[in-house]
């Protein structure tokens, strides 16, 4: 248990990050978090997700979000460069890897999304942005997209975390482009729940107890027709999710959700590295 001289610092260096919501050149500020970690155990199978954010060098304005999710013998690579103040995604590729290896890349042109699939030679150790091209698509956006951004699922958590920091019964829209289907989705922040949370703190002891929260309530609806499967989820999950977010710190401790196969189930913060301060 972290003692309480040091959780009050961590507490107060954490709220500082989290109510900054601009730098001085007017662009928003990092979050206080540079990694988080979460994990959902059930049965036999236990799946982790690891999501950082960082600034992309030489490239103000932008930042890039990198995920790695695993679960049994499949593990998951995702990059996305986006647009730090508004949250639209400039590009993202995907690496998949458990039977055979591929990766898809998704560029966010004006007036169409360049789709380009590849899948890695048998036995050779080409760099992944180098496998043949085996399917390219062009993808239009919806005709309803009007000014809504378009960004990708795991942005949501980002995009969740800003709207809590403007508290209760706030709400945006976005439209959410999966693989080659849109969804309209809708965020809406409320009172949330006592919530009780177990997780490391990069460098500090580790923090437990019963949070209060704000919650963020994430309702997605198919954009016109689906081109493909529905495939909308966050994190895993889908139906009517719900991310609770630490209300002095900000920190997103559980998701809730339904996971395939078990229902209704909640993914847990289990650890966070802090952004380290500019000297």
């Amino acid at each position: 248990m972290m003692k309480l001289s040091k959780l009050l610092a961590v507490l107060f260096t954490l709220s500082l990050a989290h109510l900054s919501q601009a730098t001085g050149n007017g662009a928003p500020a990092l979050p206080g978090w540079q990694v988080l970690e979460y994990e959902q155990k059930a049965f036999w199978a236990t799946a982790r997700s690891r999501l950082e954010v960082l600034p992309v060098p030489a490239q103000p304005g932008v930042w890039v979000l990198d995920v790695l999710s695993s679960v049994v013998d499949n593990s998951e690579k995702l990059q996305v460069r986006f647009d730090a103040a508004t949250g639209r995604v400039l590009s993202r590729a995907r690496i998949s890897s458990g039977k055979e290896q591929r990766m898809k890349s998704y560029k966010y042109e004006k007036d169409f999304i360049l789709r380009e699939r590849r899948n890695a030679p048998s036995g050779d150790s080409t760099p992944a942005d180098r496998w043949p091209v085996s399917n390219t698509k062009y993808l239009e956006y919806p005709p309803s997209r009007g000014d809504t951004i378009v960004t990708s699922p795991y942005m949501l958590v980002l995009l969740a975390a800003r709207l809590q920091a403007e508290g209760p019964n706030k709400s945006m829209d976005v439209i959410v482009n999966t693989d080659l289907n849109f969804y309209r989705v809708r965020l809406t922040s409320g009172n949330g729940i006592p919530v009780t949370a177990d997780y490391e703190v990069t460098g500090q002891d580790p923090v437990s107890g019963e949070f209060d929260t704000i919650a963020v309530a994430i309702q997605a609806s198919p954009e016109g027709s689906l081109a493909d499967d529905d495939d909308f989820s966050v994190l895993g999950l889908d139906g009517e999710i719900i991310l609770f977010f630490d209300s002095k710190t900000g920190l997103p401790l559980q998701i809730r959700g339904d996971a395939p196969r078990i229902g209704s189930t909640e993914i847990k913060l289990k650890s966070v590295t802090m952004r380290a301060t500019p000297q």
